[in-house]
C-alpha cells in the first residue's frame, strides 16, 4: 500500500449530495455485518450443531481478532496517511469470499469442525477490519461541515437498515442455503463498495509539521485527555452490547419460546424496515436539537417497550412481541444514528484540545469497543444458553426462561446504563451549527 500524497486542504464547501452518497457503502457492510449478527450464531447452533458456549468462543474470538486489527489498521492510516479508498477496492473481493466461507458446511468430523469454523471466522474478521474501518474513518474525509457529517450518518444508518431487511428478507431460518444466499450478498456488497470507491471523492488533509514527530504513544495520550471521545465510547459499549443480545436472541425467542420459527424471519424483517423508516426521524431530531438528546430519547423508548414485553399478562403473543421489537429497534436506530453523529465531533474536539489530530487510531478504537460488545453478548448468550440446559436444536422449560429473560433484562439494565453515561457526557450543541460545544465539564 503506498503513502497517500498530501491535499491542498479541506474540501470547501457543504456537499450534502455527496455525504448521503458515501452513506451507500453501509448497505454493502451491512449485507455482511447483520448477516453476522442475526444469523451467524444461530447457523452455528442449529445449522452445524456447535454447542452454545462454543458457538459464543467462536464469536467472542472473532470479535477480539476483529477489533484489533481495527486497532492496528488505525495506527498504520494515521502515520502513513493512506489513501483509505485504495483499501477497500483491493480487499472488497477477498472479503466476499470468505463471507461465503463463514456458511460453508465442511465435510469433517467434529473433532476438525470448530477448529475449522474458528479459522475461518477469525480470518473473516480481520478482512472486514481491513476494509471497514478505511470507510469508517474515510467519512472525515467527505465533508468538514457539521450539517454534512449528521446527514452523512443518517443515510448510513438508514443504508444499514435496509441491508438489515435485505438480509432478513433473503437469509433463511433453516435449511441448506445459507452459502447460495451469502455468496449473493457478498456479490451485491463488492459491486456498491466499488461503486463508492470511483464516485466519492477522498480529500487526505495535509499533513502538520508535527506529524513526522507523531508517534503511538503520543496518539493514544491525545485519546486519553479527550473525555467527550472517552464517555462516548462507553455508552456505546452499552447501546451495542444490548442490540447484540437482541439481535442474536430474535431467532430463538420465535421458534423455541413462541414455538413460531417462521415468525421469527418475519420479525427481523419487520425490525429493519421499521430501523429504516426511524433513521430519517432520528437525524432530523438530531439536527433540531442534539444527538445526547435523541439518544436519551431512544433509552427511554427502549427501556418502555422491554418493559411492556416483559410484564405482558400470560404468554406474550408473536404479534406484540413483533411489534414491541420493532419499537427497540427504532431506540437502536437512535443510538447508533446518535453516536456516528458525535464521532468525528469528538475527533474535532480532540484536535483542538491537543494540537493532535487522530482520525483513523480514534475511529478503531470507537470500533474496537463495538466489536468486544458484540463479541461478549454473543459469549453471554452462549454461555447462558448452555447452563439452561439448551442444545441441539431444542429447550425445556429452563432453556426458554433463560432465553426470554436474556433477551429482555440483560437489554434493559445495558441501555438504563448507557442513558446514564450520556445524561452525563459534555456532548452538547446542535449539529446544523457551525461548531458544536463540547465542554470538558460534564453536564447533569
Amino acid at each position: 500500500m503506498q503513502r497517500a500524497p498530501s491535499s491542498p486542504g479541506p474540501i470547501d464547501g457543504p456537499h450534502p449530495l455527496r455525504a448521503i452518497g458515501f452513506g451507500a457503502g453501509d448497505y454493502a457492510f451491512n449485507l455482511f455485518w447483520q448477516t453476522i449478527t442475526l444469523y451467524l450464531l444461530f447457523f452455528y447452533t442449529d445449522g452445524l450443531g456447535l454447542t452454545p458456549d462454543a458457538a459464543g468462543m467462536v464469536m467472542m474470538v472473532g470479535a477480539l481478532a476483529d477489533g484489533l486489527a481495527d486497532l492496528g489498521i488505525g495506527i498504520a492510516a494515521d502515520r502513513w496517511r493512506l489513501r483509505y479508498r485504495r483499501i477497500i477496492a483491493w480487499w472488497a473481493p477477498p472479503l466476499a469470499i470468505l463471507f461465503a466461507l463463514l456458511f460453508h458446511r465442511p465435510a469433517t468430523g467434529p473433532d476438525l469442525l470448530l477448529a475449522i469454523v474458528l479459522a475461518t471466522h477469525v480470518a473473516f474478521r480481520i478482512v472486514y477490519a481491513l476494509v471497514n474501518l478505511p470507510y469508517a474513518a474515510w467519512s472525515t474525509r467527505v465533508s468538514p461541515h457539521p450539517r454534512d457529517r449528521t446527514l452523512m450518518s443518517g443515510a448510513r444508518m438508514t443504508f444499514g437498515a435496509l441491508g438489515a431487511v435485505t438480509v432478513a428478507w433473503l437469509m433463511p431460518a433453516g435449511g441448506d442455503r445459507y452459502v447460495q444466499v451469502a455468496m449473493l450478498l457478498a456479490a451485491i456488497a463488492t459491486l456498491i463498495l466499488w461503486g463508492v470507491v470511483r464516485l466519492i471523492p477522498e480529500t487526505v488533509p495535509t499533513q502538520p509539521p508535527q506529524a513526522s514527530r507523531r508517534t503511538v504513544r503520543r496518539d493514544l495520550q491525545a485519546i486519553g485527555r479527550n473525555r467527550p471521545f472517552l464517555m462516548l465510547c462507553a455508552a456505546t459499549f452499552c447501546a451495542t452490547l444490548a442490540g447484540a443480545i437482541i439481535g442474536h436472541s430474535v431467532l430463538y425467542y420465535f421458534a423455541h419460546v413462541l414455538l413460531d420459527a417462521p415468525a421469527g424471519k418475519r420479525a427481523l424483517a419487520v425490525m429493519g424496515v421499521i430501523g429504516a423508516i426511524a433513521v430519517p426521524l432520528w437525524t432530523l431530531l438530531a439536527l433540531r436539537t442534539d444527538p445526547r438528546a435523541s439518544w436519551l430519547a431512544a433509552a427511554a423508548l427502549a427501556l418502555g417497550a422491554l418493559c411492556v414485553l416483559a410484564f405482558i399478562p400470560g404468554k406474550p403473543v408473536v404479534i406484540w412481541s413483533i411489534l414491541l421489537l420493532a419499537l427497540v429497534q427504532v431506540a437502536l436506530s437512535g443510538f447508533h444514528l446518535a453516536a456516528w453523529a458525535m464521532l468525528p465531533m469528538t475527533v474535532d474536539h480532540g484536535d483542538a484540545l491537543t494540537g493532535v489530530r487522530v482520525e483513523a487510531t480514534a475511529f478503531s478504537l470507537f470500533m474496537l469497543v463495538q466489536k468486544v460488545a458484540l463479541g461478549l453478548a454473543a459469549l453471554l448468550l452462549g454461555l447462558a444458553y448452555a447452563a439452561g440446559g439448551y442444545g441441539g436444536g431444542t429447550a425445556d422449560a429452563a432453556g426458554r426462561a433463560v432465553i426470554f429473560w436474556a433477551m429482555v433484562a440483560g437489554p434493559a439494565a445495558m441501555i438504563a446504563a448507557g442513558a446514564a453515561i450520556m445524561a452525563l457526557a459534555p456532548l452538547r450543541g446542535r449539529t446544523d451549527q457551525a461548531s458544536v460545544n463540547m465542554s470538558d465539564t460534564p453536564s447533569a
